[in-house]
């Protein structure tokens, strides 16, 4: 017979003799705790011995929790070596906020991680100066505000060492120009340059040229970035803008850009317009290969042929103040280079209301020819009479129903502007 303790007791106290059998309580379950596993995970533990940017360590710090409970707002702890820096705004877009301000660092996101889960954070490490073959230790931990089975393996270390790193290497990745398209006479446009030091070491005493090609100047010698100054350097027939860092290049910097404001003045050579940056420095470089990119956009020259027609009512070749405009009895007019035909794809200008044109042309020496309104009562005026700004350059006409009058040769500069006047006078 099987049964209680308490009911045993009793049956035994009345029946002397009896075999008994008792039944234990079951025991009670284990309550259910969090159980944070720390660890490292190195990345890159080999560090310059000059330090700065090359002294970089990186490593992920993890926070697994194998126990039974959920670990609420999981805090990572860190003790770094003795003059190392972090980014604290580092992990800021994945949620972590770190406090450097103390020689132990500490970084929280708030979050709970449960059963078989684990929380990671990344650190980029910057340790100072050292000496090769040197090693430094770096102590981390984690915690949480929910009780743990055990604190036996909420910590670790890793080890960084420092090495002789390898050389400087700068390269200018790319040289671009804004507008990339088209860039005409006294227009502002932007020379873009993107360098970088990629190599292990940094750089001393690092220039980087840039011829300017015959015609451009320098609106600014403003780099647009911290950390350099430029110069206008070499000849008036063959200058070049040098850009100084100022001081050593140190690998994967902030600003790896210079923007050089320029100015294509007239007489720059029409089309590609070519820029080449080339970068130097003082100290040892892995590779001089990729010391130099170039980078251009299109020079449009062009200059403006512009007028005014009018109707010469008193026949004397000269526009006065009260004569009319001749809008409405011009049909059009064409710009022919000298030594052409008229053709169908020839530049043409039309009048505006106050019988004034203005027409782009590429540099050259042109012809204008004038087609008055088929059958219009009008012949061209007497031209070149007295003020140039007043009379007519139409010099000749042939004179039929659909008649052509043109003037004499006219150069067109780039950015410059020639003026043939158009006068009509009613037929006699």
């Amino acid at each position: 017979m099987v049964i209680t303790s308490t009911f045993a007791r009793t049956l035994s106290a009345f029946l002397p003799g009896l075999a008994v059998a008792v039944l234990a309580a079951p025991a009670a379950a284990a309550p259910a705790r969090a159980d944070l596993e720390f660890e490292w995970r190195p990345e890159s533990t080999e560090v310059s011995y000059l330090g700065g940017m090359g002294a970089r360590a990186y490593v992920q710090a993890v926070a697994t929790n194998v126990g039974t409970r959920a670990a609420a707002r999981v805090t990572f702890h860190f003790t770094p070596p003795a003059g190392s820096t972090m980014d604290p705004a580092e992990n800021e877009q994945f949620g972590w906020t770190c406090d450097t301000s103390a020689a132990a660092w500490a970084c929280t996101n708030g979050r709970t991680v449960g059963p078989g889960e684990f929380e990671a954070l990344n650190l980029t490490v910057l340790l100072p100066a050292g000496t090769v073959g040197d090693t430094v230790t770096m102590r981390g931990s984690a915690s949480t505000a929910t009780p743990e089975r055990t604190l036996r393996n909420n910590s670790g270390a890793t080890t960084f060492r420092y090495v002789v790193p390898r050389p400087a290497d700068i390269t200018v990745n790319s040289v671009s120009v804004v507008p990339a398209q088209r860039v005409k006479a006294n227009e502002r446009f932007e020379v873009r340059i993107e360098l970088d030091n990629i190599g292990g070491s940094p750089a001393h005493d690092v220039t980087v040229r840039v011829p300017l090609p015959p015609a451009v100047r320098a609106v600014s010698l403003d780099p647009g970035y911290p950390g350099w100054s430029c110069a206008l350097t070499g000849t008036d027939a063959e200058p070049a803008i040098v850009c100084a860092r100022d001081s050593a290049y140190d690998v994967s910097q902030l600003y790896n850009l210079l923007s050089l404001t320029l100015v294509a003045g007239p007489g720059a050579p029409d089309g590609p317009l070519t820029f080449t940056a080339t970068a130097d420095t003082s100290s040892p470089e892995e590779s001089t290969g990729n010391n130099a990119a170039d980078g251009g956009t299109i020079y449009y020259a062009e200059g403006t042929m512009s007028g005014r027609a009018w109707l010469d009512n008193d026949r004397d070749g000269r526009r006065d103040a009260d004569e009319p405009t001749a809008y409405g009895r011009i049909g059009k007019i064409e710009f022919v280079l000298e030594g052409t035909e008229p053709d169908w794809d020839v530049p043409r200008g039309h009048l505006d209301e106050s019988g004034a044109y203005s027409v782009r042309l590429k540099p050259g020496r042109y012809v204008a020819n004038a087609y008055p309104m088929g059958g219009a009562p009008y012949e061209f005026t007497v031209p070149d009479v007295g003020d140039d700004t007043t009379d007519s350059d139409i010099i000749g006409s042939t004179g039929d129903y659909y008649n052509r009058g043109w003037s004499a040769v006219v150069e067109v500069t780039d950015a410059g502007e020639a003026v043939v006047d158009i006068g009509l006078a009613p037929i006699a």
